[in-house]
């Protein structure tokens, strides 16, 4: 399987040479996998740099001649950066996940939406099978590393080797899925997440990883009706979730009809509902509706006076972002800040069930990052992505949060 497996990625898959430039590699899957391996080094490194730096994504855009429909069906790759003070060196390896490994056995795709759907519709309904891609984020607990996807368990990986060691449930504290956007709040010592329980009754599953001892499960947030939900954030008391109408279609999900792009559908007047959970007792969550809005990512989120909170993310009119994807990735189209989110903040006020929007900066940015000893409190800068004149995501912004300022 090995063997099939690195001439698989020397080989064929690549997509419609539509982008230019380095940021192809978006449209390639991954070429080789390797261990670690000295860095070329462009300018100086701080000698006070070290540690390793683990990323995740799509490694692959396609499997045996058939490409995915959209970039969110990749299988994961993990990278390492390792810092040492002096140099840099780097491995990556894709996550052999139990459906890959079975893909690579069989010699053919065998989970994409880009399967028949007779297929797709055994496996996922007859034969109760699906895929965890671990193409995400990656979380780093305890020592140990996991690489994650918003639709399924964390797959366990060697921190020093990248080798897959495979998914984890804690015991049973995860029952069906983990987000893969976990926020750490170092004021509690603890990592926060929630994963979501598709069903007859949807809900929001809330979870605490501490710094030291065994994780739990801190409570479930019934839903309406299931929803697209990304990402969250957590203040020093607060778990905060922004609920965009962004719907499940759940008889296509379950039948397994494609394309991946509809499985979801935009209900503007559900509006978006504001859910903020009191981590000290989450039974007892402050609920509200507001005119519709989607985000990704947050940036960070903590308290401020008069029991309000400042949540920083990068918000959305709509939902165009998540077909805007592929458009912009894979076909070369523009992006434009109406279609695209804007860096800001949102004041909730709870106790009024209300909220007030200030955006920071007016260009097309993603993946906002702070420094994480602040995470869950007040802070001055944040770091990230940029896509000047609506292309590809290829520069890396410091902003003062504080003065609008680069």
């Amino acid at each position: 399987m090995a063997d099939v497996m690195r001439q698989h990625l020397a080989g064929e898959i690549s997509l419609e040479d539509a982008v230019k430039g380095p940021e192809r590699a978006i449209t390639q899957s991954l070429g080789r996998e390797h261990g670690f391996e000295p860095l070329r080094i462009e300018g100086t490194l701080p000698p006070a740099l070290r540690g390793t730096l683990y990323r995740n994504g799509p490694g692959t855009v396609g499997l045996f001649g058939r490409h995915y429909t959209h970039v969110f069906e990749g299988d994961g790759a993990v990278s390492a950066v390792r810092f040492d003070g002096e140099g840099a060196q780097g491995a990556i390896r894709l996550v052999r996940s139990e459906g890959l490994v079975e893909e690579f056995q069989q010699k053919k795709m065998l989970y994409s939406f880009s399967v028949p759907w007779p297929m797709r519709f055994w496996r996922s309904m007859v034969q109760k099978k699906s895929k965890n891609t671990a193409n995400t984020s990656v979380m780093c607990w305890q020592g140990r590393l996991f690489a994650l996807m918003e639709a399924a368990l964390p797959t366990e990986l060697s921190p020093e080797t990248l080798e897959t060691l495979g998914e984890r449930d804690f015991d049973g504290v995860i029952q069906h899925s983990f987000s893969a956007h976990p926020h750490t709040v170092p004021g509690r010592k603890a990592i926060y997440n929630f994963g979501m329980n598709y069903g007859k009754d949807s809900s929001i599953e809330l979870f605490e990883f501490p710094f030291q001892g065994t994780p739990r499960h801190l409570g479930s947030v019934p839903l309406a009706f299931p929803v697209m939900l990304h990402d969250f954030i957590a203040t020093e008391k607060h778990l905060v979730f922004f609920v965009a109408p962004a719907r499940v279609k759940v008889l296509r999900a379950l039948l397994s009809v494609g394309p991946f792009e509809k499985m979801f559908t935009w209900d503007p007047a559900q509006g978006t509902e504001i859910i903020v959970v009191p981590i000290d007792d989450p039974a007892h969550p402050i609920r509200f509706h507001v005119d519709p809005f989607y985000q990704w990512h947050f940036a960070n989120g903590f308290e401020l006076e008069g029991d309000r909170l400042a949540i920083d993310l990068v918000r959305y009119t709509d939902f165009r972002s998540f077909t805007g994807i592929n458009e912009a990735n894979y076909l070369g189209k523009k992006k434009t800040i109406e279609d695209w989110g804007q860096l800001g903040r949102i004041i909730v006020e709870p106790a009024q069930k209300k909220l007030h929007w200030e955006p920071f900066w007016d260009q097309i940015c993603e993946f906002p990052r702070i420094h994480p000893d602040y995470e869950g409190k007040d802070y001055r800068y944040v770091w990230l992505e940029s896509a000047p004149g609506g292309g590809v995501h290829d520069q890396i912004i410091k902003l003062d949060v504080e003065t609008k300022q680069q």
